[in-house]
């Protein structure tokens, strides 16, 4: 019998967080702009293969074009509010 801290500890730890990861994974490919028959291929290989569907899905997912403006408009904005030298 396991104690009941260590299979508390493993769903805090372990299963909680690859099952947020999964369901942010199917939400993901849910709403970006696939065709149908790559959103289904997506969707069933991360629903037969949990943890390793969704580790593939997230390791080949290509940023939209939305997320690419906004990670530069993030960079420029850091380089703006960056001190360029010493202020003496």
């Amino acid at each position: 019998m396991v104690p009941f801290a260590v299979s508390t500890a493993v769903w805090i730890f372990i299963l909680i967080p690859v099952i947020v990861v999964w369901v942010l994974g199917i939400a993901d490919i849910i709403r970006r702009p696939l065709s149908g028959a790559a959103t289904a291929g997506w969707l069933a290989l991360v629903i037969i293969l949990p943890i390793i569907g969704t580790i593939i899905y997230f390791l080949t997912r290509k940023p939209t074009e939305q997320e690419i403006l906004e990670a530069q408009e993030a960079a420029a904005d850091q380089r703006r509010d960056r001190p360029t030298g010493l202020n003496l």
